[in-house]
């Protein structure tokens, strides 16, 4: 990570260099001090800005896609690098965006060897809750671990926060403590736990009673058999761990 870190300041030294004094919108500007300050949610949205103000400047685009890499929003970074490299003329802004995509990849594969996570759980009477359950590198999460589950659901409000539409999303039957109800049923890129990765996880988008009494707090939704099916899972209730291990 250390070693990433210098990659992307000399990165940034290079492309400050490069970029013509015409295009340093007070925008752009404020998101490179931001993101020279490690603020890079702040960054981001002055990015977005620039980025809305001049969608054709490369450079722009650049520096929002290694943003969206600090906030660990791999995946809009990739589409950024692999538009860049598709469309610029700019030929240092398409190797530093090459690069960029052999660093997420790099990442990738680290995250993608580990085969074993021991998660560390609370209780809430006999329910378990898992945190920090990283979903679509877009948002961190706390989720109700359950077995008796078939699909993963997630509440409404996080289904806007990862700018998911169900408006044409299939529907399924569930039931419910007041009776059947129609849901979303979608698809998540990601979930990731302690580095041990689940891709393309079916889920149901509803609110549980939690959502709807407004006690959920910041919890998520459930992780049930659509995101347990790619792992082996023992429960040891007495030391409150779950632990995975992929098939």
């Amino acid at each position: 990570m250390f070693k990433i870190k210098i990659i992307l300041f000399i990165f940034i030294l290079f492309l400050l260099i490069l970029l013509p004094e015409t295009v340093l919108a007070d925008s752009f500007q404020d998101g490179v001090k931001a993101y020279e300050s490690n603020n890079y949610k702040y960054a981001e949205s002055c990015f977005r800005k620039a980025f809305q103000e001049n969608p054709d400047n490369d450079v722009i685009k650049y520096y929002l896609a290694i943003t969206f890499v600090q906030n660990k929003n791999t995946a809009d970074a990739k589409l950024l690098y692999k538009n860049i490299i598709e469309t610029s003329s700019n030929p240092e802004v398409v190797n530093l965006s090459k690069t960029g995509l052999k660093l997420i990849g790099n990442l990738s594969s680290s995250s993608s060897k580990i085969t074993k996570a021991i998660l560390n759980v609370n209780t809430m009477g006999n329910v378990l809750i898992i945190d920090n359950v990283n979903v679509n590198d877009a948002a961190k999460v706390k989720f109700i671990f359950d077995t008796g589950a078939s699909y993963t659901t997630i509440s409404t409000e996080l289904a806007n926060r990862l700018k998911i539409s169900t408006a044409n999303a299939p529907s399924m039957k569930i039931m419910t403590g007041s009776g059947y109800l129609n849901v979303p049923k979608i698809t998540l890129k990601k979930i990731e736990i302690n580095g041990l990765t689940a891709y393309n996880v079916e889920a149901l988008v509803a609110d549980l009673p939690m959502h709807t009494s407004g006690t959920a707090g910041d919890m998520a939704g459930l992780l049930g058999l659509s995101f347990m099916k790619d792992f082996k899972v023992t429960v040891d209730k007495p030391h409150n761990q779950i632990i995975l291990e992929k098939n």
